[in-house]
């Protein structure tokens, strides 16, 4: 007996980046790498997470809000990722994001050190 792997999900849990706290910046980044892993060895289960816990950091910023689902979205479903608890009427659609916030996103959500200094998250605010 037991469960069919395609009936089984795993949440490996979003949580918020850009908090103020450097230990959180890798959670993006974190989730997207289990989704990977989980993947590579489990082919048939489901991968879900709750996406706009992401963006807490940025609650009130709509516009980088839905940008930085969209950007995290769009790697963790390459990652595996096939299941997400979102509001579907504010999604962006990633390549329609204007390129300099998408970019600042990317940094965000990749924790990658931005291009031009400061902070990815100072750049995603400016």
């Amino acid at each position: 007996a037991g469960f069919p792997p395609e009936d089984i999900v795993f949440d490996p849990n979003i949580f918020a980046i850009a908090t103020g706290i450097d230990e959180h910046n890798n959670y993006g980044v974190d989730f997207i790498e289990a989704a990977r892993q989980i993947t590579a060895t489990l082919p048939h289960v489901h991968i879900s997470g709750g996406v706009s816990n992401l963006s807490f950091s940025f609650r009130g910023n709509e516009p980088v809000r839905e940008a930085m689902h969209a950007v995290f979205l769009y790697h963790a479903i390459q990652a595996g990722m096939d299941m997400g608890i979102v509001n579907a009427g504010q999604l962006a659609v990633y390549d329609t994001i204007d390129p300099e916030l998408r970019e600042a996103c990317e940094d965000v959500v990749n924790n990658r050190q931005p291009k031009g200094g400061g902070t990815a998250t100072e750049r995603v605010l400016e």
